[in-house]
């Protein structure tokens, strides 16, 4: 009992600054996805099932990246961390949105033209 009121209570406080970092209107940076994704790092390293806060934390990077210019954005910050955080798999990486169930219409790749990104 006590472990699910932790991830709970921790899912709650992602969900809160994810709110708080996020301001209808205002352009996604890096730093958002990269707190977006932080519980996606177990996943992303050594596979298997990603966590429920990773698909929540992935959905939330969806609603914070509705346009053109905000999924390119996003793009360009998922393939910084694709290329920079040791130990990231590549096709975890790809196959994470599908196994959250999550159209991000982002690729998340180390290979990835941003640019393509419509």
């Amino acid at each position: 009992m006590r472990d699910f009121t932790a991830k709970t209570m921790l899912l709650f406080v992602i969900t809160l600054l994810v709110v708080i970092a996020y301001h209808e209107g205002e352009a996604i940076s890096c730093s958002q996805v990269n707190m977006f994704l932080a519980p996606c790092l177990s996943y992303l390293r050594g596979g298997g099932n990603p966590s429920q806060p990773c698909c929540a934390g992935l959905n939330s990077l969806k609603a914070a990246a509705p346009g053109k210019a905000e999924r390119q954005t996003a793009c360009q910050c998922l393939k910084s961390v694709s290329n920079t955080i040791p130990g990231i798999n590549d096709d975890n990486a790809k196959q994470l949105p599908s196994k959250c169930g999550v159209d991000l219409g982002v690729p998340f790749s180390k290979s990835v033209d941003c640019n393509s990104i419509n």
